[in-house]
């Protein structure tokens, strides 16, 4: 009788340690399955572009000309490039998620009625521009190519490299990689490895496609640096945010927007007051 008993003792555990390991298998196989997902569904997180037919028409009321740019592995980035009478030189706009070059006319108006050209470029597969994005090189290569050759045609200490949402953080690495006049950034987030620990925590960093270290590129840059956060911005919120402002020095300054949201910030008289300081600058 006690042999039975032991050797049905040892058949149970046998098949207890089978199931453990039987649904640790399934566990991990599963999440391995949400790492490749996350992995490849990248993209669709990020971006929300506007694709604009090729027979699409601009109708700014202000002088613009549309520009192409060749990147290295023969992708053509599409740009809007206006201009002001007797500019004091180039602010480069780098849009947020969505949209494209065809968008509010008010935010090329805040640079040209303050004596700035500006480009505004589409990121691969916004607009007109072409190709698709795979990683951060995609992203923040394509804009960086753009900045450089813009040194052509404007000195480079009088070229202000502006990004709103998205933008903030491509801003901030083709600032961190050049030597502009000024950097200036809208609704910004801490980094795109933080916003994936906010909604995505249980996964690995290294997943990550596009980091856009925000955070390390401000340590990077000695040319002054201003952040204008919204105070009830619902998409990056101020608070997971604000941790920017301690790479800032004396040189540097930031501002909370209190009661605006994330859209349309280029509205908000606060904002269009201190950029004309800024712009006014010498």
């Amino acid at each position: 009788m006690s042999g039975w008993v032991r050797l049905s003792s040892y058949k149970f555990n046998d098949v207890m340690k089978k199931g453990i390991l039987s649904t640790f298998v399934l566990i991990f196989g599963l999440y391995v399955a949400v790492c490749i997902y996350f992995y490849y569904i990248q993209n669709a997180i990020l971006f929300n572009p506007t694709v604009l037919p090729d027979d699409h028409e601009f109708t700014y009321e202000f002088e613009f000309e549309e520009r192409w740019f060749v990147i290295e592995n023969e992708t053509r980035i599409h740009s809007i490039h206006a201009k002001t009478d007797s500019a004091k030189g180039l602010v480069i706009f780098y849009h947020g998620n969505g949209g494209s070059a065809e968008t509010q006319s008010a935010k090329f108006s805040l640079f040209l009625d303050n004596g700035y050209d500006i480009l505004y470029p589409d990121y691969r597969g916004y607009g007109h521009s072409e190709g698709a994005m795979w990683d951060e090189d995609d992203l923040v290569g394509d804009m960086n190519q753009i900045y450089q050759e813009m040194t052509n045609e404007y000195q480079e200490n009088d070229i202000i490299v502006v990004g709103y949402s998205l933008g903030s953080g491509v801003a901030a690495l083709v600032a961190a990689a050049n030597d502009p006049k000024e950097l200036v950034i809208w609704t910004p987030y801490y980094s795109m490895m933080d916003m994936k620990n906010a909604e995505y925590w249980f996964l690995p960093d290294f997943l990550v496609r596009y980091p856009l270290r925000t955070d390390l590129a401000l340590q990077e840059i000695d040319e002054p640096i201003t952040i204008f956060y919204a105070g009830d911005d619902e998409r990056l919120p101020v608070d997971r945010a604000i941790g920017l402002t301690e790479f800032l020095d004396e040189n540097d300054q930031f501002f909370i927007l209190e009661g605006q949201g994330h859209n349309g910030v280029y509205f908000n008289s606060e904002l269009q007051y201190k950029m004309a300081e800024i712009l006014a600058g010498d």
